[in-house]
């Protein structure tokens, strides 16, 4: 792993630490590369994680993992402590079941996104987001941002409540900010 990521995500883990607490198991959707879950995993020996995604797109594999339909994940009602959606709901063709099956499989739920500044060029975002999945690659041609108003609304419609809410810093060239949101029903 490079010394830049590795940094981002020490930072994550500080800033994540106290949403860890009396957490046993964590899905996470969407997993895509699945570093960042691994590397949580790596420093949570305790949690146990477990990693689903439409496609394998993983480069690290040591964490279950399955493949799923975009629809309906074959765990049970709660069987999860916490999901996570990391970067995930930009990319899907129907964010709104993703997150609905998140909210079905653990009674917590943990969001990343990013919100792209307003004055930004929307084509050179689509561009730099793509550019973005090519350096990691990830296959994926689902980009569609939200903005607070749409993602609020989002959460509004599935029956989330957002519980806790922070920036997270963002050391990139793009011209967006990213958030953690903790969500319950």
């Amino acid at each position: 792993m490079d010394h830049f990521l590795h940094e981002s995500l020490s930072e994550l883990m500080d800033l994540f630490k106290s949403s860890l607490k009396h957490v046993d198991s964590v899905i996470d959707i969407g997993t895509g590369t699945s570093i960042p879950v691994h590397f949580f995993a790596d420093h949570y020996p305790d949690i146990k994680f477990v990693t689903v995604d439409i496609a394998d797109l993983r480069q690290r594999k040591e964490l279950s993992f399955i493949i799923y339909d975009g629809k309906i994940i074959p765990f049970r009602d709660q069987e999860f402590d916490v999901s996570v959606l990391n970067e995930t709901l930009h990319h899907c063709e129907n964010p709104e079941t993703v997150l609905r099956e998140a909210s079905r499989l653990a009674k917590t739920v943990f969001v990343v996104e990013h919100f792209v500044d307003h004055e930004a060029d929307p084509e050179k975002n689509i561009e730099e987001e793509f550019f973005s999945l090519k350096v990691l690659n990830l296959d994926c041609n689902i980009y569609k941002p939200f903005d607070e108003e749409s993602l609020f609304k989002l959460f509004r419609e599935t029956g989330l409540v957002i519980k806790d809410r922070f920036e997270i810093p963002y050391h990139g060239n793009r011209k967006i900010k990213k958030y953690f949101f903790k969500l319950s029903t």
